[in-house]
C-alpha cells in the first residue's frame, strides 16, 4: 500500500469510476494499492457534490486589518462624515460594526420632534392664517 499526501485527478477518477461499475472497497485497494481511507474519503466526496477544501474564502468573518488599511479607512470616514455607514462599507472589506468601534462614528438615529402643544399650534395656524390670505 503507497502512502500519498493527495491523490491526483486520474486516480480520484479511478476509484470513483470502480466504485460506480460497482466494484468493492477492497478489490479498489487491491488494484490501487491505496490505503482503504482515501478510497472511502474520495468516494464519499464524489457522492456529496466535490471536493471540500476550506470555506474561508467563503467566511464571512472579516480578515484583521492592517496598518496601512486601517490608516486609509480612517481618511476616508474622515471626508465622508455625513454619510452613513452602509456607503462607507459597502465597497471595503470591513464590517460596520469595525468602523463604528475604531473610528467612533456615532449613527444617528431618527430626530426627535417635539408635539405640539396649544401655545404651539394656535401660532401655527395663525401663521397659516397670515400666509395663506385668510383673516
Amino acid at each position: 500500500m503507497r502512502k500519498l499526501p493527495d491523490l491526483d485527478v486520474f486516480d480520484r477518477g479511478q476509484i470513483v469510476g470502480e466504485r460506480r461499475k460497482g466494484h468493492s472497497i477492497s478489490e479498489i485497494l487491491r488494484q490501487l494499492g491505496i490505503s482503504r481511507s482515501p478510497v472511502s474519503r474520495v468516494y464519499q466526496e464524489y457522492m456529496d457534490g466535490g471536493q471540500k477544501s476550506s470555506d474561508r474564502a467563503n467566511c464571512k468573518g472579516q480578515l484583521p486589518l492592517t496598518v496601512c488599511s486601517e490608516r486609509r479607512l480612517r481618511r476616508i470616514v474622515r471626508g465622508q462624515q455625513s454619510q452613513t455607514l452602509a456607503p462607507i462599507t459597502s465597497q471595503r472589506t470591513v464590517s460596520k460594526r469595525t468602523v463604528q468601534v475604531r473610528f467612533t462614528v456615532r449613527v444617528s438615529g431618527p430626530t426627535r420632534v417635539p408635539l405640539l402643544n396649544a401655545r404651539h399650534q394656535a401660532a401655527r395656524l395663525a401663521w397659516t392664517r397670515v400666509w395663506s390670505g385668510q383673516n
